[in-house]
């Protein structure tokens, strides 16, 4: 199991996003984090529909009523909870969900683990 430092839990506000993109062996890891409830999500920055990123802006990842995760080239909409799409042409299918931790101080990492790590450079 590999850990890797991202940020402060207090840098994200709720409902925030935030990019970041990680070193994973040879390949790197495009994803974001959502704060939600005091709890952080990861993601991967993928749309299931047709591969491409799913960002608006640097860290701009949520619905302009900051109730969804939407794609910004064809406004799927996905769940905060569980990256569930609901609206949109990949409507059944779900974002590619990556583990974290928040540590005692608060620190917040990116948790790979040999076959999550492998999905997620393989989907990236």
């Amino acid at each position: 199991m590999k850990k890797i430092y991202l940020c402060q839990k207090n840098e994200l506000k709720e409902y925030q996003t935030r990019g970041f993109t990680v070193e994973v062996g040879d390949d790197s890891v495009d994803f974001f984090l959502l704060k939600q409830d005091g709890g952080i999500s990861a993601y991967l920055n993928y749309c299931p529909h047709l591969g491409i990123p799913l960002n608006w802006q640097p860290d701009e990842f949520m619905s302009m009523e900051g109730t969804h995760i939407q794609c910004s080239t064809h406004g799927a909409l996905f769940q905060l909870e569980d990256g569930y799409c609901f609206s949109g042409p990949c409507r059944g299918e779900s974002l590619t969900k990556l583990n974290v931790e928040i540590a005692d101080d608060d620190k917040v990492y990116l948790v790979s683990t040999g076959e999550a790590a492998d999905n997620a450079s393989e989907t990236a």
